[in-house]
């Protein structure tokens, strides 16, 4: 990494510290614990930091900064909140397949609102039945006239509750085609026939709301596919890999903030005169943390690296994203184990919420599973 890419990620890590003392930390504990319901105000002021379109083109609207410089962003958002670092990677995920497979004018018309925060917008694909497995798509649009006809429904969709944009994924043609072709759509959230409710009670995450969509004869012009018909797939595929990047960002903000915060406990414990042995049990532990967090920011950043340089990643996405959000598994588990009693109730800790939020992140954008198979073909090529 040169030292030009390391100065502007120390620059990077100011600027979110600095919004983060202001914005983040007052109100993120209060926002984990209240009834789950979208934070449009708060998302609003991610958006006015430019947090919500870093890496969005800038004769859009964007930052246009690098995807390096992107997943430093996620991942010190998260470090401080790791709702609010998936809060802002969403936009990005959700607005990649417009700024990279839309016409000019889906691009004007759609991606600066994305990037300025006023529009929310949504990546629609997970069915019931599709998830990992996104090609059996059930979601059906129907041609008619000059107009697609949506009918189906979307399930585990994050801002899906509450987007007023969705890029949509669903199958093109009859319910009787052997091979649905798989198309992508642009969809206005206040098109008659679309609704969505919010997901309660999860585990973690809370702040960034997620949603099952339900649609009955949503009509859209034809205008609004992206891509050809019958490439919605290849388009999905495409945005989830740079996705992965920013998952395995997200745990490795996880894992600092795990460190720092047993760090900070053993710093306590040392004072109060706790035993040699336990000291330097818990010593061991935090080496073992701090050594994998290190490996799997370094193969995140490569990832990035790649990703920014036009070279092929998939396989270097799938590995960021196994291994990080394992290792951050492993250091939310050890932290909890440190602080013991502590560390399971959130009054007298984070490591708490740390723990509920990381969970999900071995599943999202492709579980680990998935991963190591993606790792695994091409490897036996």
């Amino acid at each position: 990494m040169t030292d030009n890419i390391e100065q502007r990620q120390k620059q990077i890590r100011r600027q979110v510290k600095e919004f983060a003392e202001k914005e983040i930390l007052p109100v993120c504990r209060d926002l984990d614990r209240r009834d789950e319901e979208f934070p449009f105000e708060y998302y609003r002021k991610l958006g006015a930091a430019g947090f919500s379109g870093y890496s969005m083109p800038k004769e859009y609207g964007g930052g246009g900064y690098s995807n390096l410089e992107f997943i430093t962003v996620i991942e010190e958002l998260t470090y401080y909140d790791a709702p609010t670092g998936l809060m802002a990677a969403i936009p990005e995920l959700a607005t990649y397949p417009i700024f990279t497979f839309g016409t000019e004018e889906q691009k004007k018309k759609y991606v600066p609102g994305c990037a300025s925060g006023e529009i929310i917008p949504s990546f629609v694909l997970t069915e019931r039945n599709a998830g990992s497995d996104a090609v059996n798509q059930q979601t059906l649009a129907t041609i008619e006239g000059d107009h697609f006809v949506i009918n189906g429904e979307k399930i585990f969709i994050m801002h899906g509750d509450a987007c007023d944009l969705a890029v949509l994924f669903c199958r093109i043609g009859e319910k009787e085609e052997k091979r649905p072709r798989v198309s992508c759509i642009i969809v206005e959230t206040d098109t008659p026939g679309w609704s969505a409710r919010t997901l309660k009670h999860k585990m973690g995450m809370r702040l960034a709301t997620t949603g099952i969509i339900t649609l009955e004869n949503v009509k859209v012009p034809l205008e609004n596919q992206l891509g050809a018909t019958g490439k919605g797939f290849r388009i999905a595929m495409n945005t989830l890999d740079g996705a992965r990047i920013g998952v395995g960002a997200q745990a490795v903000g996880i894992s600092r903030r795990a460190i720092d915060e047993s760090v900070k406990f053993y710093k306590d414990r040392s004072a109060a005169g706790a035993s040699k042995a336990k000291l330097h049990e818990i010593q061991r532990t935090i080496g073992d943390m701090a050594t994998r967090t290190e490996a799997a920011r370094l193969i995140t950043y490569k990832a990035a690296q790649k990703q920014d340089a036009g070279e092929p990643y998939t396989v270097e996405a799938a590995q960021t994203k196994m291994f990080a959000t394992e290792v951050a598994n492993f250091c939310v588990d050890a932290a909890v184990q440190i602080q013991s009693g502590y560390g399971v109730v959130g009054e007298f800790s984070v490591v708490e919420q740390l723990y509920r939020d990381q969970r999900i992140t071995e599943i999202y954008e492709g579980t680990n599973e998935v991963q190591r198979l993606v790792i695994a073909n091409n490897v036996l090529r």
